[in-house]
């Protein structure tokens, strides 16, 4: 069994087409980590912002308990 010249020249063309999709997932997969990156910073946003609510509500709650509702000052 001879390996012609088409045959390897056909099996570079299929090795090049391989690099070529390895190398476009790789872009594909670096964009999606830079959506995913900015997403998560995002949310941690949103988190935060929460978390700034809650303690507002709190402190609120605090002012409401400790006025007796009494204006003698």
């Amino acid at each position: 069994m001879s390996i012609t010249k088409e045959q390897l020249e056909n099996r570079k063309i299929a090795i090049q087409d391989d690099i070529n999709t390895a190398k476009q997932r790789i872009v594909d997969i670096e964009k999606k980590k830079t959506e995913d990156v900015a997403l998560i910073n995002a949310l941690q946003g949103a988190l935060q912002q929460c978390d700034i609510f809650l303690k507002e509500l709190d402190n609120e709650k605090s002012e409401m308990a400790s006025d007796d509702g009494n204006d003698n000052e």
